[in-house]
């Protein structure tokens, strides 16, 4: 259980130091995790992907938008509907965010068949 805690640790310090390079926030940096390139859905939507009340995810779509990363605009069936899109910026900064996840030296450490039993358990416990 040490040694879990431990990568668990170092997982979490990694991402910290990638979204401290990008100038994201955990929140932020969630809300790009869920967005793909031309994926257009509600702002409810997206709360539900990030699992968290829309309330709480208007002011991070705010955030994003003041730095263009992300479009909002009411959708053309229903204006009290908002829909969110990432721009071409943030799509290049989406790309950079899962570059720099990716590259997680905790991970990299292990032998590439304990990282196929790693995310097989973590596919188990998701």
């Amino acid at each position: 259980m040490s040694r879990l805690m431990d990568l668990f640790a170092r997982l979490l310090d990694h991402q910290g130091t990638c979204l401290e390079t990008l100038s994201l926030t955990y929140s932020q940096a969630k809300l790009i995790w869920r967005l793909e390139a031309n994926d257009t859905p509600s702002l409810k939507e997206l709360a539900k992907r990030c699992g968290v009340d829309p309330s709480n995810l208007a002011g991070v779509v705010d955030q994003l938008t003041e730095r263009n990363l992300v479009r909002s605009r009411p959708a053309t069936h229903d204006k009290r509907i908002r829909i969110v899109r990432l721009t071409a910026e943030g799509i290049r900064l989406r790309r950079r965010l899962v570059a720099c996840i990716s590259q997680d030296p905790a991970i990299h450490a292990l032998a590439p068949k304990q990282q196929d039993q790693f995310l097989e358990i973590l596919r188990e416990v998701s």
